[in-house]
Parts: C-alpha cells; sequence; structure tokens
C-alpha cells in the first residue's frame, strides 16, 4: 500500500514536500538521478525562497515528489551552503550529478532559471547536501 502524503507528515514531522525541476521530463530525469547515487545535492534560489519555497533545515526530513505530486522519496538535508549563482564552485555544481563540468552546470541552471524569470548572475543559491532515507517508488 502506498501512503499518502498526510501519513508520511505524520511518520516525518515537519516534513515539507517540493518538487524537483519545473516539467514532468526534468523531475523524472532528476528523481531517476537521485534513485541512481548520482544526484546528492540540489539548489534553491533565494528569490524562489522570496516566493514562497520552504527552506531546507540541516537534519529535517523533506518529501519529494513526482510531478503530479505523488511521493516519490523522503530526503534528508545533511549540508547547507549560500553561493551566488557566479560564485558556485565546481565541487558543489558537480555534486547536483546533473553535469559532467561547471560550465555545463551554469548552462543548465541559468536556462532554468530563466525559465522561472528569476536568473541574475549574482543571484543567491542555497546549495544543499541531501541523502536519501526512503524510496517510496513513484515514479513520472
Amino acid at each position: 500500500m502506498t501512503e499518502t502524503l498526510d501519513q508520511l507528515t505524520a511518520r516525518y514531522p515537519g516534513a515539507t514536500t517540493y518538487v524537483f525541476g519545473d516539467s514532468a521530463r526534468l523531475s523524472a530525469e532528476l528523481l531517476a538521478l537521485v534513485r541512481a547515487g548520482r544526484k546528492r545535492a540540489t539548489c534553491l534560489s533565494m528569490a524562489e525562497v522570496e516566493r514562497g519555497a520552504p527552506l531546507p533545515q540541516i537534519g529535517r526530513c523533506d518529501i519529494a515528489t513526482t510531478f503530479d505530486g505523488r511521493p516519490a522519496l523522503v530526503n534528508r538535508t545533511m549540508e547547507l551552503r549560500l553561493v551566488r549563482f557566479c560564485d558556485m564552485p565546481g565541487d558543489l555544481a558537480l555534486a547536483e550529478g546533473e553535469d559532467e563540468s561547471l560550465a555545463g552546470w551554469k548552462e543548465g541552471h541559468e536556462r532554468y532559471y530563466r525559465r522561472l524569470g528569476i536568473f541574475d548572475p549574482e543571484m543567491e543559491l542555497i546549495w544543499e547536501r541531501f541523502e536519501v532515507v526512503e524510496d517510496l517508488g513513484a515514479t513520472d
């Protein structure tokens, strides 16, 4: 039986929910990278936080959903760093598991943040390292 979000948030008090990416395709690709063990970090812009996205907290478990809202993974935040887009170090960018180089990370993330209408080369990002606590099985 698949647990509902209400059941999961009862089991993981304080958990917030989030979606990787801004499309069903990107969300599925990023979830697959997490499941393969390649993606163990992500970024959230301060502009998204100002728009209402919840701030990650070290030690808290959060629930990643599929693009259509089904629980997919439970992740625990292990480390947070505040970094400007233009100052992103290569090791942090590559820990996101999406690209083979810092240049590739910058190109892809600039496109993403432009789609959201918030790109600025000096924008502040919250870089988050996480560990997978539970794979809930849902896929896009």
